[in-house]
């Protein structure tokens, strides 16, 4: 019997008090501890109700309890709450309901989770400090530009007299003052325009992709992240019981980047024509051979899951060094950049202090 689905204005209430991260990792744990000591689903879920505080993932338990209760499988029910659950754990959970070893994919689910959970928190440190950098050197830049700027220039009789670098950063003085709201409205409008082109125009998204996996350090991350997720996922997905083709078509929707999702979805087509990974994946710029080679050898053992469980590792690894990478090289770039800014608005300054100090000397 199909449960009864969960009314749009709930639903609604539960996206804006939406679970984080943490919340669905202590989900999937305990449900495979209270799984492993051979209680039901519905028990196994009302324990982690009694223990869970968040409001909506109250919500969410609670009619997960309300659908296996009728006779939903915790699969089925769980899609009905696809903006939390993700299309990849909906169907390695389905797979592992059918396979029986569904313990073992909840504690590999929450495990994954917490790493991808790691991975991210790394990844905000490392533009934390050149974010923050940023932030307080443009604040700096105006303060100096609409105070100091021109309190100086009132100093001198004439502003023919003034250096030319002088007189620049009067004119973009002058324009701050005057214009200000269009150089936040441009800001604001150049962050919100690029995420549009990204999300809604295709060709820009192809573009910025492959700018994003060519480009020097920020490409070697985007690369190891992308392979350590395709061959984690994969893995999952063997381990599950998921079928290779199937498997696949989940991946390459979960890949946000072009280039990798297209040729996934390439793979999967070769390999219902009958072709392998080898055959599909070689000569591809995406995939490294090492990769290649060891899905080749877990197609002839039989043992493709495993052997992509220790090459995701590596390439987790890979991914360490690539953010610890990013962050040695960002912040020389970033003091480089402050200095500048900073030497171009002080000869400004002092250039034409040190002519008038020379005039009255």
């Amino acid at each position: 019997m199909e449960a009864e689905k969960i009314g749009f204005i709930e639903k609604l209430l539960i996206k804006l008090n939406k679970p984080k991260l943490d919340n669905k990792v202590a989900f999937y744990r305990l449900l495979a501890v209270t799984q492993n000591a051979g209680l039901g689903i519905r028990d196994s879920l009302d324990a982690i109700l009694n223990g869970e505080q968040h409001p909506g993932m109250r919500k969410i338990v609670d009619d997960l309890i309300s659908q296996t209760s009728q006779g939903t499988s915790l699969a089925d029910a769980m899609e009905n709450h696809a903006y939390f659950f993700g299309h990849e754990e909906i169907a390695l959970v389905k797979s592992a309901e059918t396979m029986g070893n569904l313990p073992d994919v909840l504690q590999n689910l929450s495990d994954e989770l917490e790493n991808f959970q790691q991975i991210k928190g790394k990844l905000k440190s490392a533009l934390m400090y050149p974010s923050v950098v940023l932030v307080f050197t443009a604040i700096a830049v105006v303060i100096l530009l609409i105070y100091v700027m021109p309190t100086m220039v009132d100093m001198f009789p004439s502003e023919e007299d003034l250096p030319g670098i002088t007189l620049f950063m009067m004119g973009a003085s002058d324009f701050l003052q005057d214009y200000w709201f269009l150089v936040l409205l441009g800001v604001i409008s150049l962050g919100v325009g690029y995420k549009m082109a990204y999300t809604y125009l295709l060709p820009f998204k192809i573009f910025m992709d492959k700018v994003f996996l060519k480009a020097p350090i920020v490409g070697n991350l985007t690369r190891s992240f992308n392979l350590y997720r395709f061959s984690k996922l994969l893995g999952d997905f063997y381990n599950a019981g998921v079928g290779p083709t199937d498997a696949l078509e989940q991946i390459s929707e979960i890949l946000s980047n072009y280039h990798y999702s297209t040729k996934i979805k390439n793979v999967k087509n070769d390999l219902s024509l009958g072709l392998g990974f080898v055959e599909s994946m070689e000569g591809s710029w995406l995939f490294d051979p090492i990769l290649i080679q060891i899905i080749g050898i877990g197609e002839n053992t039989g043992n493709v899951g495993e052997v992509l469980e220790k090459i995701s590792s590596f390439y987790r690894d890979n991914l360490d060094q690539s953010v610890e990478g990013l962050m040695k090289a960002l912040e020389p770039l970033i003091m480089a950049f402050v200095a500048i800014v900073v030497g171009v608005i002080v000869a400004s300054i002092f250039l034409p202090m040190g002519e008038l100090i020379g005039t009255i000397g």
